[in-house]
C-alpha cells in the first residue's frame, strides 16, 4: 500500500501530500461552481513540495485571471497576459498572434510577476528603460502599445480602476532612414542576376532567371515580399484587356500548431508553410504589369506545371522559398553590380518613389501600393534634391520673370 505523507495546513488552503514515488501533490478546493453549484478542485504535482505549491499557485493566479475563481487580490500581470492571449487568439491573424505571444514574454521578464493594482506609471516607464537594452526603439513602442491594450482590458474585466499606461508617453521613435538604388540600378543588379555564373546560390540558369524575376517584380510592381514569395498562377489576371496581378496571398510561415481563426480563409503548403491573406482589404488589389514580365511569369508557370493553387516561385526541391534566401541572393546581386547594399523592402520604396515622380495621382499611388492612406504612401517615397530642383524650377516659372 503506498505511504504518504500529509502537512496539516489552515483549513480552507488545502492540503499537500507525497506520495509512494516521492512526487508532491497540492490540492485546494474552490468554492462552488457559480453556474452548476458543484464542487471544484484544483491540485498540482511536482518533483518537491515547493514546485507542488508554486504550480498549484500559477494555476489559481489564471483561473483569477479568468474571472472563473473569486480572489481578494488582483491577478499577476503574467496570469492575465495568458488568459488575455486565449481570449484574442480567434480574434486577430496567426502571425499577429505570434507578435503578441513575443511581446508578452519580453513584458512578462520585467514585470510579469506584479499584481495588477501593483503597477504605476513609474512602474511602466521603467520597463520600457529596461527593455530598451539592446531593442530598437520601434519595438520598444510595441511593447509600450501592447501594454496599454493587456491593462485597457484589465480595467474593463473590472480588476483595475484605471489603466497607468495612459498616464505615460509613448517612447520616442526615430526611425532609420531608408536607402534605396537610383534610377537604372535595379537593372544593373538584375543582369547581374541573369548573367551569373553558376555558384551555391544561383546552381542553374532555371535558378538565375527564377531570381531575376523575383527582383524584377520587387522593383517594377512594389509588392511586398510575402506576396512575392506567395504568387500563384491563379492570381495571374488579365482585367480589361490589361495583364496583371490580383494579389490574394502571403506567404507566411507559422511555428508550431498556430491557431487559424475560423473565419480566417487560409491554405496550408506544408508542416510550416501557409497562404493568408493579405494584411488588410486594401492589400487585395490589382497591380498591371508590363508585357515581358507577364510573359515570363507564363512561360515559368507552363515549363513547370505549375497548377493553379501552387506557388509560382520554391526552391528546386519545391520548398517555400525564404527571406534569408532572398536577400544572401540580393546582397550577390549588388556586390556582383558593384551597387551599395539596400534592403529587398527598399524596393518597394522604389517603386513607390517612381509612381510619384511620375506624376501619379494619390488615390492611384494608395492604390496600387496597397496602402489605406496617402500618408502611408507618402512614407514610402523619396524625392532627389535634384527632382525637388526641377519641380521648383516649373514652380518658379509660374513667376513669369524673363
Amino acid at each position: 500500500m503506498a505511504q504518504s505523507k500529509t502537512t496539516r495546513r489552515p483549513k480552507g488552503t488545502g492540503s499537500e501530500t507525497k506520495d509512494a514515488n516521492g512526487r508532491w501533490h497540492a490540492i485546494r478546493e474552490l468554492p462552488p461552481h457559480p453556474v452548476t453549484g458543484k464542487r471544484r478542485r484544483i491540485s498540482a504535482i511536482g518533483r518537491t513540495r515547493t514546485e507542488a505549491r508554486t504550480k498549484l499557485e500559477a494555476k489559481l493566479e489564471k483561473l483569477a485571471a479568468q474571472g472563473s475563481t473569486p480572489s481578494d487580490k488582483a491577478p499577476q500581470l503574467r496570469a492575465y497576459m495568458d488568459h488575455w492571449l486565449d481570449v484574442i487568439a480567434t480574434r486577430v491573424k496567426p502571425r499577429v498572434l505570434e507578435s503578441y505571444r513575443s511581446e508578452c514574454k519580453a513584458l512578462a521578464s520585467a514585470i510579469g510577476g506584479m499584481r495588477l493594482d501593483a503597477i504605476t506609471p513609474a512602474t511602466v516607464e521603467n520597463a520600457m528603460i529596461n527593455l530598451s537594452v539592446g531593442r530598437s526603439s520601434k519595438t520598444v513602442l510595441n511593447y509600450w502599445t501592447r501594454l496599454k491594450q493587456i491593462l485597457h482590458a484589465a480595467t474593463r474585466d473590472g480588476l483595475i480602476t484605471s489603466n497607468p499606461v495612459l498616464m505615460t508617453d509613448p517612447p520616442r521613435v526615430e526611425p532609420a532612414p531608408t536607402v534605396i538604388l537610383s534610377a537604372g540600378q535595379p537593372a544593373y543588379a538584375i543582369d547581374a542576376v541573369k548573367n551569373a555564373k553558376p555558384t551555391r546560390l544561383l546552381a542553374d540558369a532555371d535558378e538565375r532567371d527564377m531570381w531575376a524575376l523575383i527582383f524584377s517584380l520587387a522593383f517594377s510592381t512594389g509588392m511586398r515580399q510575402a506576396e512575392r514569395l506567395g504568387l500563384t498562377p491563379s492570381e495571374l489576371t488579365t482585367e480589361n484587356g490589361v495583364h496583371g496581378i490580383r494579389i490574394e496571398w502571403e506567404l507566411q510561415r507559422l511555428n508550431g500548431q498556430p491557431t487559424i481563426p475560423p473565419w480566417l480563409h487560409a491554405r496550408q503548403i506544408d508542416n510550416h508553410h501557409w497562404l493568408l491573406p493579405p494584411k488588410s482589404q486594401r492589400g487585395r488589389r490589382f497591380i498591371p504589369l508590363d508585357t515581358e514580365t507577364w510573359l515570363a511569369l507564363q512561360t515559368r508557370v507552363r515549363e513547370h506545371h505549375i497548377k493553379p493553387n501552387q506557388l509560382i516561385f520554391t526552391t528546386p526541391a519545391g520548398h517555400p522559398l525564404s527571406s534569408a534566401m532572398e536577400r544572401r541572393r540580393w546582397n550577390h546581386a549588388l556586390d556582383a553590380a558593384g551597387l551599395p547594399h539596400v534592403t529587398m523592402r527598399s524596393a518597394r520604396h522604389f517603386f513607390s518613389t517612381a509612381l510619384a515622380e511620375t506624376g501619379a495621382a494619390d488615390d492611384a499611388r494608395k492604390a496600387i501600393m496597397g496602402h489605406a492612406k496617402i500618408a502611408t504612401t507618402a512614407g514610402y517615397t523619396h524625392w532627389t534634391p535634384e527632382r525637388l530642383a526641377a519641380l521648383a524650377d516649373e514652380a518658379r516659372g509660374a513667376v513669369g520673370i524673363r
